[in-house]
């Protein structure tokens, strides 16, 4: 964090940097898609390091047979809710806001222990390649190392 000083006349003014930066956490186990059957499906413990309680956006691909309805929501804040219909093309992309606030006014997003919930009824829909983009004031990544002394004595 960076700290600058502005100073006029008796009135001095400090005004402190945050970095932000953008982020985004793919869900590995979507790559190859998913397909749920009038049943839900929980992505638990999802990290978004420095996450800052501002919107963020989830995007993912869609296939689907017949006209299920299907719904998404990341801990308390529903974020998707659709009827298919004969209609619709079989493959969709999508992208949804994820509130910067939820419905108890609290911040949507988590530093850890995130869920995110797809839920599908009257048919089948088949979900893939899960991302999500959110703002972050961490510039880093960090990846936690296991040393075994037994290794090396």
């Amino acid at each position: 964090m960076a700290t600058m000083t502005t100073v006029k006349g008796d009135v001095h003014t400090i005004v402190l940097e945050q970095t932000k930066v953008a982020r985004y956490v793919a869900l590995d186990e979507t790559a190859g898609g998913f397909a749920i059957t009038n049943f839900d499906r929980h992505f638990q413990d999802i990290e978004f390091p420095g996450v800052a309680p501002v919107s963020a956006v989830i995007l993912y691909r869609t296939r689907h047979e017949g006209s299920p309805k299907f719904s998404v929501r990341i801990n308390s804040a529903p974020l998707t809710q659709y009827n298919f219909t004969e209609n619709d093309p079989l493959e969709r992309c999508w992208h949804e806001i994820i509130p910067a606030i939820d419905g108890g006014r609290q911040p949507t997003l988590k530093a850890q222990k995130n869920e995110l919930v797809f839920r599908v009824s009257e048919g089948t829909v088949t979900f893939g390649d899960v991302v999500v983009l959110y703002t972050s004031n961490e510039t880093t990544v960090k990846i936690p190392l296991t040393l075994n002394p037994t290794l090396h004595p």
